[in-house]
């Protein structure tokens, strides 16, 4: 009911008259008339640039375009966010114009599907785990984990951020091709660089709604790749260059911050070379036994988990334990951003299990699967 209401109260926007409607019936008194009292008027009214009020004016008086926002602040925000999005489109369109050919591979383990494991006496044990020390995160953690994520954001890519980056390419480009290599289980593709890529990707029409929400979207991944895309790139030959996708951050990729006698562990899924993080520890070298779970949670079916964020952790303060680093007693809570899958709930419950001494508490920011 609330998202009817909310598409019924929408405004729109195509021109100067309707933008001096709405700031009439809002009872801001600014005269269109006078075009240097108007500009003075908006910009201080609602505190904006010289720049953007040029644009916005522009905007209503050259283009036939109709905008749909939920008021004048709104729609400021959605010609600021064009005008941020088609710099940063520009941008990423220079930082790429050296490119004539691009390989992107990515490792997609899924295709060949794994058998599925007993794992009947492990469920168990995990269901009374989670009963006993699982809860939602608190504002401290919340913290942590939302100063990781900034930490993260500034010095890597994520794969989303290479999806977009394939969407400018690809669309309406007869010269893509495509292959699997079994073997490894890499899919490939071969792009024709465009000498030209315009704005046609963006999956709606300007002026709705969802064309705001794609590009403040892509706002953000831009910028990552222009900062940090270099890291990915290799270049094979002139001209040609090749990304490992699956070597950038995942989408869902959960992140951990753990407290634990005055030292603070962080670690992120999937990675290893996040600074100042704990890393992998090799199958046959690790102390706890991970499992198998697939994207869905199912657990003994799927890939091993021992690359996960809360297993790593665990692993280091065991390492520190039987080094005389750490004593195996006192608190220890775990931040994490999704709830541990069923692999991690078994290794938490192996440490307790090891270490009785030591307070465990879990908390996490979402369900396990949750958008």
């Amino acid at each position: 009911m609330q998202i009817k209401d909310k598409k019924n109260k929408r405004i729109k926007i195509s021109n100067i008259d309707d933008l001096n409607k709405e700031l009439k019936l809002k009872g801001y008194n600014l005269e269109i008339s006078d075009y240097d009292k108007f500009k003075e008027g908006f910009i201080k009214t609602f505190n904006i640039s010289n720049e953007l009020f040029n644009k916005i004016y522009k905007t209503i008086n050259e283009e036939s375009i109709s905008y749909k926002v939920s008021d004048i602040n709104d729609f400021i925000r959605y010609i600021k966010n064009i005008t941020i999005f088609e710099y940063e489109h520009k941008k990423l369109c220079e930082k790429i114009s050296k490119m004539k050919r691009l390989h992107i591979d990515r490792v997609e383990y899924d295709r060949i599907p794994s058998t599925q494991d007993d794992v009947e006496h492990i469920l168990k044990v995990i269901e009374e785990t989670k009963k006993f020390i699982s809860k939602k995160i608190n504002d401290e953690g919340k913290r942590k984990l939302e100063f990781l994520e900034e930490e993260i954001n500034k010095d890597y890519v994520y794969a989303k951020d290479i999806e977009l980056l394939k969407r400018m390419l690809i669309f309406n480009n007869e010269n893509v091709n495509e292959e699997y290599d079994e073997n490894n289980q890499i899919k490939t593709l071969f792009i024709e660089v465009p000498e030209e890529i315009g704005f046609a990707y963006v999956k709606a029409e300007k002026g709705t709604v969802e064309y705001h929400q794609h590009i403040k979207s892509y706002i953000p991944r831009m910028k990552r790749l222009i900062k940090n895309l270099d890291k990915y790139i290799i270049e094979e030959e002139k001209g040609t260059f090749k990304i490992n996708q699956s070597i950038a951050i995942q989408d869902s990729v959960n992140m951990a911050v753990a407290l634990f006698n005055d030292m603070e562990f962080r670690a992120v899924s999937g990675k290893n070379d996040i600074e100042n993080s704990c890393t992998l520890i090799p199958l046959g070298q690790d102390y706890f036994k991970s499992c198998k779970v697939n994207k869905l949670g199912k657990l003994g079916i799927g890939y091993n988990r021992v690359n996960d964020s809360e297993k790593k952790i665990i692993e280091e303060i065991h390492k520190l334990i039987t080094k005389g680093k750490l004593k195996a007693e006192g608190d220890f809570t775990l931040y994490s951003k999704w709830e541990p899958c069923p692999s991690c709930y078994y290794v938490i419950s192996q440490f307790i299990e090891k270490y009785p001494k030591i307070n465990l508490k879990v908390m996490y920011y979402k369900e396990y699967g949750e958008k």
